[in-house]
């Protein structure tokens, strides 16, 4: 990888094609490395991002920006196909570029906030979304028409910070658009890092994810964050004995061992008692 240094420091800025696989110049060996390149982190100090900065990084994944960085230029997540995750580190009163990232991206985009010297973060999903242009004939126009909810929730900022009670409130509309592979981590999230969260959201999100309670635990079977969902489910007595069932059968079925033997043990834990006093 490059480093932009000026005189003997990191540059605060980074020029045009800074990650880019078609800087001019590049090797054919450089070209491989930066289209096959999975993570990028922009170093603290960074404050802008010149133009067409990623552009063709085709296996990007993942990003991870300090909020030091103010301004990202045009076109550089031109040719990302595969960005879906933003990792932004900030002071918690801070301003940040998150919106740069999310307006430039179609896709959906998970984005986790980490606040610098706290223990708390937040986890927001901004779902895709398309433009169709759609002529008026009779006014002469070409409209443009906004498909999905990906651009309302695009829209949840205020003077370059989250405007969380904005984005909360759209998750009726996004039970209407959104598909449970969205739904279920959007509610997960916000509940288990409740930044800003008012009681009213809080309701919202827990009663979606009591009313789906095997779907989410299914789901994250083959997640990292399992235990600490399932961990959430236990301290809120949310677990039943049909959902446990299923979602042992389901994990065994996938052969998660770690997750199957968890699960007996709750079970056992829970109902276990329950039918012993039941057989007497």
């Amino acid at each position: 990888m490059e480093e932009w240094k000026k005189e003997g420091a990191l540059a605060s800025s980074l020029p045009p094609y800074a990650y880019s696989p078609w800087k001019a110049g590049r090797t054919k060996e450089e070209q491989s490395e930066f289209m096959e390149i999975e993570e990028i982190q922009i170093p603290q100090g960074v404050e802008s991002l010149g133009r067409y900065t990623f552009y063709g990084c085709r296996n990007l994944k993942t990003l991870k920006l300090f909020d030091d960085v103010k301004e990202i230029g045009g076109g550089s997540f031109t040719g990302c196909s595969s960005l879906r995750n933003l990792e932004m580190i900030l002071k918690e009163e801070g301003t940040s570029c998150i919106k740069d990232v999310v307006s430039e991206t179609f896709h959906e985009m998970y984005v986790r906030i980490v606040f610098l010297n706290t223990d708390k973060r937040a986890e927001l999903i901004f779902p895709e979304y398309y433009e169709e242009g759609v002529e008026n004939t009779p006014a002469r126009i070409l409209e443009t028409h906004f498909h999905g909810c990906g651009y309302k929730y695009r829209q949840c900022f205020t003077d370059k910070k989250v405007d969380y009670k904005r984005y909360d409130s759209l998750f009726s509309t996004a039970l209407v658009y959104e598909k449970e592979g969205i739904l279920i981590p959007m509610a997960i999230g916000r509940i288990l890092y409740p930044y800003e969260l008012s009681e009213e959201a809080r309701k919202n999100y827990e009663n979606y994810i009591e009313k789906n309670l095997e779907k989410c635990a299914c789901f994250y079977i083959d997640k990292q964050m399992w235990h600490e969902v399932y961990e959430y489910f236990s301290k809120r007595n949310l677990w039943n004995k049909e959902t446990l069932e299923k979602t042992i059968e389901e994990a065994s079925r996938r052969k998660a061992v770690d997750i199957t033997g968890y699960l007996m043990e709750e079970k056992r834990k829970k109902f276990s008692r329950k039918e012993k006093t039941f057989e007497l």
